[in-house]
């Protein structure tokens, strides 16, 4: 057997659900009451449509299959819900993850909800729009534009990805804490959801050192009308963890960066 090669990156860390290892480093502006979360001018619709599908499009199906190796299992479940508006929910370990609704949903056009950072690049703000970025407002006011915004895309049957584990961490290949609260909006708006895994894997060509990845979608979860919406929430979180950790543990076998938990009394290292 072929001896695992040693992760190229080991991480130390302590709060699996609040320490974030994106590394972006960006100046967040914030977002609030008077953000234009989905813009409906036409002259904005034509630049959002040349935006996406010409440039968006063509760089990210190129980048994730040619260069990052992505295999997509179980894309026919999405045809049980290709008329409809759905949510897109997965583990939040690279960059990409940000194009797993594209590719997944395509044709259908997609969103991603964000975080304040995202639209806080000088020049890039627009653009990232345009591709699908909803940025999470802060506090109170300006959260019913958000909402508002999120309906109306479910409405256009757009695919709208979230990542409930809420912060990037690079080549993770386990499952952390899950955000209770990204699991509201498809039991408020009464939309199905699909829980998509990426998982890692060692490239049949060894001198390729980065990992390929296999991306597994599950079959659609819909709202359970018997139950209160909060049961409903937990039972569609239940889902959705279910799912993705099944996937990471069983597929997710190649530790390009090993994140190894630390306690208070042990010395932290990168």
């Amino acid at each position: 057997m072929a001896k695992e090669p040693k992760p190229k990156r080991v991480i130390y860390y302590r709060d699996a659900e609040n320490e974030d290892y994106a590394g972006t480093n960006i100046d967040t502006k914030a977002v609030g009451a008077d953000f234009s979360f989905a813009p409906i001018g036409v002259i904005w619709k034509f630049f959002a449509f040349i935006a996406y599908y010409v440039i968006a499009i063509p760089l990210v199906f190129f980048y994730c299959y040619v260069i990052c190796g992505f295999r997509v299992k179980n894309r026919k479940a999405i045809r049980k819900i290709r008329k409809a508006g759905f949510f897109l929910y997965a583990n939040h370990s690279h960059f990409t993850d940000a194009f797993l609704a594209p590719i997944v949903a395509f044709p259908k056009r997609a969103y991603v909800i964000v975080g304040p950072d995202t639209v806080s690049i000088k020049g890039l703000r627009n653009f990232v729009q345009m591709v699908g970025a909803i940025p999470i407002p802060q506090g109170l006011r300006g959260m019913a534009s958000f909402l508002d915004a999120i309906r109306l895309r479910t409405e256009e049957n757009c695919c709208i990805s979230v990542f409930p584990e809420a912060h990037l961490w690079n080549y993770c290949t386990f499952l952390r804490p899950l955000k209770s609260g990204s699991f509201r909006y498809p039991i408020h708006l009464g939309v199905p959801s699909v829980a998509v895994a990426v998982t890692y894997q060692r490239r049949k060509l060894r001198f390729i050192k980065q990992p390929k990845r296999t991306v597994f979608i599950s079959d659609p979860f819909f709202p359970d009308e018997t139950l209160s919406p909060k049961e409903a929430q937990r039972k569609l979180q239940d889902e959705v963890e279910t799912f993705l950790k099944e996937k990471l543990e069983t597929y997710s076998v190649y530790k390009y960066f090993d994140y190894i938990k630390v306690e208070d009394n042990e010395t932290e290292n990168a």
